[in-house]
């Protein structure tokens, strides 16, 4: 459960800083494939994060600590943070980026 969570959090955050990425640092100057390659570069991170993090007793009993775990990590946290960034992040962004700017 504790890794679930941790997935889910990490992908949240990533998708919060992707939106901030591409809204605030770079101001709507970004490609496709930059999105994707910082996407993917900050889920590499936070997937060896959590594989150094947790224990074995962590894992399902299903799963062996083995270092492929990182990629298994790096997918999951790649995979939700589109989600978490569209239906999160970015009305919440645009709302704070046009009070900021309007007044």
């Amino acid at each position: 459960m504790i890794l679930l969570l941790m997935l889910i959090g990490f992908s949240f955050f990533v998708g919060l800083v992707m939106e901030f990425y591409k809204k605030y640092i770079r101001k709507n100057r970004t490609t496709e494939l930059e999105n994707r390659i910082v996407a993917l570069i900050l889920s590499i991170i936070f997937g060896v994060v959590i594989f150094f993090s947790i224990t074995v007793t962590a894992l399902p009993d299903e799963m062996k600590y083995t270092p492929l775990l990182i990629i298994l990590f790096t997918v999951a946290i790649y995979s939700l943070q589109y989600p978490a960034c569209m239906a999160v992040w970015k009305p919440l962004v645009r709302k704070w980026l046009e009070r900021k700017f309007n007044g």
